[in-house]
């Protein structure tokens, strides 16, 4: 038996609301599924996802296909990628991901500080009007 991860179609006209299923791919589209994985809500802002992991994680090890759409879905909530690793063998690098990116940030946010207290001192000290005084004095001096 062929198995799909698909939506299903729920909701009134106008209106859609999708669950995310493991179904027979011979099934019909809104007709009899294996398990609900989840469910998917288009119309609010942000749209509203959200999938069981281990259940999505257990249906593609045994080798069911996502639709195009499922496949998207599952994408964004990181769980495709989740797969891959697992069926290549290696390990996650979101933690060392993570770790960089906020250690960038901290050091770019420094540098841009000095730069601008830097340019601020060095236009308090020299003025146009305050070296031409100086220039003034010093000739006196001579």
């Amino acid at each position: 038996m062929a198995v799909r991860i698909r939506l299903q179609r729920h909701g009134r006209k106008k209106r859609p609301f999708y669950r995310l299923v493991a179904a027979d791919a011979r099934a019909q589209r809104d007709g009899a599924f294996l398990e609900r994985l989840g469910h998917y809500n288009p119309l609010t802002d942000p749209a509203d996802v959200v999938i069981d992991e281990e259940k999505a994680l257990k249906w593609l090890r045994r080798g069911a296909q996502p639709s195009d759409t499922a496949k998207r879905l599952l994408s964004q909530s990181g769980i495709l990628m989740k797969f891959e690793y697992e069926r290549l063998g290696r390990p996650m690098p979101e933690e060392e991901t993570t770790e960089t990116v906020e250690e960038t940030e901290d050091t770019e946010q420094t540098d841009v500080q000095e730069t601008e207290s830097e340019t601020g001192a060095l236009l308090t000290e020299a003025t146009p009007d305050e070296s031409a005084e100086e220039e003034e004095s010093a000739e006196e001096e001579e």
